[in-house]
């Protein structure tokens, strides 16, 4: 067996990974790397199948290329993909570059979409695969692929629960793990910390009868802060692609800790469904949720222009903010700016790191459960310094460039 990275080598975006024998060439995820723009994709193989671990754009960005070949995938991961394809689509076009897809492409990829449950034995070929939970965001999946050898894909994963999913799921013993390394360098502070903080700073916007404006990704981030947020559910406005996003994972809730919980805010939860609302928001609802996470785009960029010279109103950031984002620029410079405005913003600016992903000790107890015997790094921005404590700790590790390949 062999494998190729394509995209994600020593790198956080444009997740692309071929797994191969001499039938069998299995491509797992064909994701985008938004930023910079225009967006760039990996390069396109020859897979004769492909699995998609989740929705997120830089895991399913690009899979619409392989609109001819068996597609796997849970089935939520599949509506949720739909989703923020066809939102990317509208987003290049306004943009000014041109996506290497269009929708009729989605189209032709979903009717060649194979759902899959967790833990349902599935053979593509040469290669016996499974599906686990990965704890990242409903829907989303690790994959064990087994032939001479097994092979154990983590995509996005996290070894701890949150207030929206359960931890990941993991197999026994295995030869070889490619696992993402984005928090490899480091611990996190403590969860429990970081989110009494959060929830300080919402009271001192509530206090001084501000609005606390908090960017969010539509899928998985946005419905774990609406449940950190339930007692106070009837004073936020909900905004963006978030809210299509919360609808459909509703009725996956299977997928979720507690679906009823979700189900139970989001009946409190008020729903920005016009311009006219969108006008009014500031002024009824001192709480607003609503897309981009990172600042790219979305009505979160009218919130920002509408508060942005009340300095005791917050914008509070929940996630990850990738280098020369919007979101991050103005973090570093209290300035906003993009292809069509740039404005000071005098609020209180804060970031919390309520992740997705395991931390360093996480992805540790990962290689620790799945005892392999070579461990690939990819997704990580620091994936050669992961792959030498690795071996330090006497297990082959590797920390491939973009379209270096492995034996295993």
């Amino acid at each position: 067996m062999k494998i190729k990275v394509l995209g994600s080598g020593q790198e956080i975006g444009r997740s692309s990974i071929l797994v191969q024998d001499k039938n069998t060439k299995l491509l797992l995820d064909c994701g985008v790397k938004i930023n910079p723009e225009p967006p760039t994709y990996p390069p396109k193989a020859k897979a004769n199948g492909v699995v998609i671990s989740h929705a997120h754009l830089d895991h399913s960005g690009g899979a619409p290329v392989y609109k001819n070949v068996p597609v796997f995938m849970t089935d939520v991961t599949m509506e949720l993909s739909e989703l923020l394809l066809k939102d990317s689509i509208k987003v290049s076009k306004k943009n000014g570059y041109k996506a290497p897809f269009s929708r009729k492409d989605i189209e032709k990829m979903k009717k060649n979409t194979k759902i899959m449950n967790f833990q349902e034995d599935f053979k593509f070929n040469d290669f016996f695969c499974k599906l686990f939970s990965s704890g990242h965001i409903p829907g989303s999946s690790s994959v064990l692929i087994e032939n001479r050898k097994s092979v154990f894909y983590t995509a996005d994963i996290q070894t701890d629960d949150s207030h929206l999913m359960k931890k990941c799921d993991l197999p026994g013993k295995v030869d070889v793990l490619i696992t993402e390394s984005t928090y490899s360098y480091r611990e996190r502070p403590s969860r429990k910390e970081e989110e009494k903080k959060f929830l300080e700073h919402i009271e001192e916007v509530l206090a001084h009868e501000e609005v606390a404006l908090i960017p969010v990704f539509a899928v998985g981030r946005a419905q774990e802060i609406l449940l950190m947020l339930k007692n106070h559910a009837d004073i936020i406005a909900l905004d963006g692609m978030a809210k299509k996003a919360s609808e459909i994972i509703t009725e996956y809730s299977r997928y979720l800790r507690s679906g009823s919980e979700l189900k139970k805010v989001l009946s409190k939860v008020h729903f920005v469904k016009s311009k006219e609302q969108r006008e009014e928001a500031v002024s009824k609802f001192p709480i607003i949720v609503t897309s981009a996470g990172m600042l790219g785009g979305g009505p979160v960029i009218h919130y920002l222009h509408e508060i942005k010279k009340r300095a005791q109103s917050k914008v509070l950031f929940t996630g990850f903010l990738v280098e020369d984002s919007p979101g991050r620029n103005l973090i570093r410079t209290n300035v906003f700016q993009n292809s069509e405005q740039k404005f000071h913003v005098k609020c209180d600016l804060q970031q919390f790191e309520l992740s997705a992903h395991a931390n360093k000790s996480g992805l540790f107890d990962i290689i620790k459960k799945t005892n392999p015997e070579k461990v690939v790094c990819v997704h990580g921005d620091r994936c050669k310094e992961f792959a030498q404590e690795i071996k330090d700790m006497g297990i082959d590790a590797f920390a491939p460039k973009n379209n270096q390949t492995i034996n295993v």
